[in-house]
């Protein structure tokens, strides 16, 4: 029998081989159909415990006409197996209809039943012999292999060209080779497609590499174990490739590197963009600048590690005065949502530990990242773990809402509008007048956008806006309207958190 290319042994296989030459194929389901197990029946009921991908036998005794033959193949088809092996005899067309509508492959053969056996067990287990030292010689290559790349086209190779990937953080694809239209073998079997096959590299609990290789169904019980053998030698260049990174990426995150400073406390701005702009970043592709601030850094470097490394253990953490940075490779917006989210998952334990976590928005490329880490760092100044705030993790994308909380406190502003605002808090129609001020006041003083905004008639609008003033809402001094608009703004957050509505 020939070696199969992919290391399975398929039912073609055995059709063709020159030892079992006298196999007469009457009806073939298909020849790509993997054969897993082999099975001699002496008793049609012994059928009943084959496993799938089983090639089954019948000796003289059992394949006493078609109706047997007919109950043979409905028990194969019951249990999944691939073939039916019958000795020569004259079959009606009804029984190779039957098999074509099972789709359970029929084989006759004047060989003893018995000898065919023992032939064919011989061949497959010189075919798996044949596989485990191919995956034995592999492993000797793969151990050789200088870098991830070397090691990924190794694996392909092995696999027919098909493409093969490391896959770490947010589904981003660290090396690959291969290509996705390669077959395994010269050619597909009609309706054939490509499917994943993935097993983990990381000994971690999370899923965070992930070995992948896109074959199709047959070739998948070989292609795991390529896979499995691929294992060892991934981790070790994994490891190895990120302790270089963690030693390479601590200048480069250093305050001193990107800003010229190593003071980042306060409010000040500590970004000096002019100074840290020229510096060469090694930064290809998607990323997000992540911030983690700490009132004290030195004393929880190591629960912070231990959070980051339990949710993005492949990127280096840098360290600066007052907390970490973070260049995290991204696939696309919503990776970037998924590490997002994996990280708002841990946010009882960013607020036990005093944590304030700023992410930037999406960027390409080294031109952007000084920038990007501005961002990142205005948002965690943001975040809260003194009770400005109940969020520990801000968004770039968000700040403005966080803004107005870190300026006027809720809590804060239902004490301010309470002396501002002494009658305008205890009239009955409180909760709808502040409604409507609110979205006048985002309409740009439109009465037209402002009725349309709440679903009433223009009149209303004039109506409680009139009341307004009445109560002591300024609305014609310039001066008067942004503070209002926040004290309003700030007071229904408030009242829509507590679920609180009307007089207040």
């Amino acid at each position: 029998m020939n070696r199969p290319s992919n290391g399975t042994v398929e039912l073609r296989h055995l059709i063709d081989s020159r030892e079992l030459h006298d196999l007469t194929a009457r009806y073939v389901a298909s020849g790509a159909s993997p054969v897993r197990d082999l099975a001699l029946i002496t008793d049609i009921e012994e059928i009943a415990s084959i496993g799938p991908d089983t090639v089954v036998l019948l000796s003289q005794g059992v394949a006493l006409g078609g109706w047997m033959i007919s109950s043979a193949l409905r028990y194969a088809w019951e249990r999944k197996a691939c073939a039916l092996i019958v000795p020569e005899q004259s079959l009606s067309e009804s029984v190779i209809e039957l098999a074509r509508r099972l789709g359970v492959s029929l084989l006759t053969t004047n060989r003893d039943v018995t000898r065919l056996a023992l032939d064919v067990a011989i061949q497959l287990g010189v075919a798996r012999a044949g596989s485990v030292a191919r995956i034995q010689a592999l492993s000797a290559r793969l151990a050789d292999a200088e870098d991830l790349v070397s090691l990924v086209a190794l694996v392909s190779d092995e696999l027919g060209g098909v493409r093969v990937r490391v896959v770490s953080t947010g589904g981003v694809a660290i090396a690959e080779a291969g290509s996705s239209s390669a077959p395994t073998r010269p050619t597909l079997s009609p309706g054939e497609q490509a499917a994943p096959v993935t097993v983990r590299v990381s000994r971690r609990g999370s899923a965070a590499d992930m070995l992948v290789a896109d074959v199709t169904e047959h070739a998948r019980p070989f292609t795991e174990h390529v896979l499995l053998a691929a294992v060892p030698a991934i981790r070790a260049l994994l490891s190895e490739t990120r302790l270089g990174a963690i030693r390479a990426s601590l200048p480069m995150v250093t305050m001193t590197a990107l800003t010229g400073t190593s003071r980042v406390g306060g409010y000040e701005d500590p970004f000096d963009l002019g100074a840290a702009a020229a510096l060469t970043w090694p930064l290809d592709g998607s990323h997000m600048a992540l911030c983690i601030l700490s009132n004290d850094p030195g004393r929880l470097g190591g629960a912070v590690h231990q959070l980051w490394n339990a949710e993005v253990p492949d990127v280096p953490l840098g360290r600066f005065t007052d907390g970490w940075l973070a260049f995290v490779p991204l696939r696309d917006e919503d990776s970037q949502q998924l590490i997002i989210d994996r990280l708002r998952e841990q946010l009882e334990q960013l607020r036990v530990l005093g944590l304030m976590v700023g992410v930037s928005p999406i960027f390409s490329g080294s031109a952007e990242a000084v920038n990007s880490v501005r961002k990142a760092w205005l948002a965690a100044r943001l975040a809260g773990s003194d009770g400005a705030s109940d969020d520990a993790l801000v968004v770039f994308d968000d700040i403005r809402s966080h803004l107005l909380r870190r300026l006027l406190p809720p809590e804060l502003a239902e004490q301010v509008a309470t002396e501002i605002f002494p009658l305008l808090l205890t009239d009955a129609a409180s909760g709808e007048i502040i409604e409507t001020l609110l979205a006048y006041l985002s309409a740009r003083g439109s009465i037209s956008h402002t009725a349309s905004a709440l679903g009433v008639h223009r009149n209303t609008v004039q109506s409680r806006l009139r009341r307004a003033e009445e109560l002591g809402v300024a609305l014609n001094d310039p001066g008067e309207i942004l503070p209002a608009h926040m004290i309003l703004a700030a007071l229904a957050r408030r009242r829509s958190a507590s679920g609180v509505t009307g007089r207040a």
